[in-house]
């Protein structure tokens, strides 16, 4: 019980700090591509397209692969957060992008935009508020999505090792087959991995209209 709540420190933490690089990320370039439209929006998407189209995990894997395979606690935390959030940012770009290039188009815009108004006004007076609801919603489906990967990587040894405690080490030992016949309880961390994911797209249900 004592790994499994110290070990909720560096599971969520790494999901909730790659789910804010990803929304940033994904908001500032979906902001800038539907603003500017022309080639930076051309530009913008076609990369986030790139990044679609790969398997998501394995590229996830690939470049943790690539990176030292014994890490400090610390640098494990900031590599495994920067790569999940460089594989989030494209589904948060393609979606503000979309929104910010038909409300840029609105009257209160054109009106602001005639009353010489910076762009830099008009994006955070007007065009941010739209974008917030679809933030908050893609925030709460990002971050199930990176417990398990976080879960997934330490798992397969690319994420934190012993004597860390996350929820992915902790299920190596559920990976041997007689111990967990004796001890059912070393599942417990896969229980707590279903418990924030099903609460997280609940919250993700909620906030659709």
């Amino acid at each position: 019980l004592s790994r499994l709540i110290m070990g909720t420190r560096p599971s969520l933490g790494i999901a909730i700090a790659a789910t804010l690089g990803a929304i940033v990320l994904g908001a500032a370039i979906g902001l800038i591509a539907g603003y500017a439209k022309g080639i930076v929006d051309e530009t913008a998407m076609r990369v986030s397209e790139v990044v679609l189209l790969l398997p998501a995990l394995y590229v996830v894997l690939a470049i943790r692969a690539a990176l030292p395979l014994v890490m400090e606690p610390v640098q494990v935390f900031a590599g495994v957060s920067l790569v999940l959030a460089l594989v989030g940012w494209p589904i948060v770009a393609r979606g503000v992008r979309a929104i910010i290039a038909v409300e840029s188009t609105r009257d209160y815009v054109e009106a602001a935009r005639a009353a010489g108004a910076s762009p830099a006004r008009i994006i955070r007076r007007h065009l941010l508020p739209a974008i917030a609801g679809f933030l908050t919603l893609q925030a709460a489906l990002l971050l199930p999505a990176f417990v398990i990967a976080e879960a997934t990587l330490s798992l397969a040894g690319f994420g934190f090792a012993e004597p860390t405690p996350s929820w992915g080490t902790m299920l190596q030992d559920a990976a041997n087959v007689r111990a967990l016949a004796e001890y059912p309880w070393l599942l417990t961390p896969a229980a707590a991995v279903a418990l924030v994911s099903t609460a997280m797209q609940a919250v993700a249900a909620g906030q659709v209209p």
